[in-house]
Formats: structure tokens, sequence, C-alpha cells
């Protein structure tokens, strides 16, 4: 199958026509589905691109995002720039946002985010791990944890999160 398995071809495909609908609906055709208050919140502990430690519990205390993304996902690149802005814009609310990276080597990351003048914090899902335990099957997926550390929505396709709609629907979960 040339250069992408199965799995990755899969994810791409599903990635790419939920990335057409979001473009389609103005970058807001996107899945927005509350989770339940009964339904646990996976622990995550993952390598930041230093190789140091990061973990979900440590986050406690103020709301965060968790976006999992992949670089040969185009609507999951698209979609950084305007995750960075989202964190500046709510940092009076000590909004986090983590980008969680599927199954790529730090080098990679690091080329990526460097390209891209990124300053978000990023950790590796370096063997898929992370993402099945929060059943993530497309990409980007987005969760949003409150201060709690409990995940209270569940956001699925790309988003323009600079969009005032965006931001205005995503304060009532901050």
């Amino acid at each position: 199958m040339g250069l992408l398995n199965r799995r990755q071809a899969s994810a791409l495909l599903a990635a790419s026509v939920m990335a057409s609908r979001a473009v389609a609906a103005g970058g807001e055709g996107a899945r927005w589905l509350p989770l339940s208050a009964k339904r646990s919140t996976p622990p995550l502990r993952l390598p930041d691109l230093a190789d140091q430690e990061w973990s979900l519990a440590q986050e406690q205390g103020h709301p965060l995002l968790l976006n999992f993304w992949a670089s040969w996902c185009e609507p999951c690149r698209a979609e950084m720039k305007s995750l960075e802005a989202l964190e500046v814009h709510f940092r009076a609310r000590r909004l986090r946002v983590v980008a969680v990276n599927f199954k790529e080597g730090r080098e990679p990351v690091q080329r990526f985010r460097e390209a891209q003048a990124l300053t978000l914090a990023m950790v590796r899902d370096s063997y898929g791990e992370a993402a099945r335990a929060w059943g993530v099957r497309s990409f980007p997926t987005t969760f949003v944890i409150n201060p709690a550390g409990r995940a209270v929505l569940r956001i699925e396709g790309e988003l323009d999160w600079g969009s005032t709609t965006v931001q205005q629907r995503l304060q009532t979960f901050l």
C-alpha cells in the first residue's frame, strides 16, 4: 500500500472526509459531543518533546484542551495556529492546550513545530496507546478537560478555534 499502512490510510481517509465537512460548513462542521459525567477520564502520561514526562494529573486546577493530531493529517495541521491563538485568547481563564501527536517520532514532531513557529505544548503518543484509551478514531479529535480533571466534551473534526462562534460555544465548557 505504499508509504502508508492500511490503518494510517483509513485514518487519513476519515480525517479527509471530516475536513471536507468542516470546510463546507465554514470550519464549524465538527461534531461536538458532550461527555457523560459517569464516564471516567482515562489517565494520561506521555513524554514531551524534551523527553520529560507530562501527565494529565499535573494539569488539574485549570481547563485544558487535549488535541489528538498527526502531521500527515492536513486538517490537524491546518488548525494548529488557531489552537495556539485560542490558548492566548483564554489566557485569563488559564486555559492550556496540549497537542498529543499520534505515532510519530520526536524529530518529525519537533521539525513540524519549528517550521510552523508553534509554542503549543506537545506530547507524543508513540504507540497509539493513549489514542486507543481515549477512543480516538479520527483526526483531529479534541477533548475539553475541566479544572477538576474530567473530560466534559469531545470534538471530532477541524475547527477554526479563532472563530467567535467556536469560542463562545467553548466558553460554556470551560
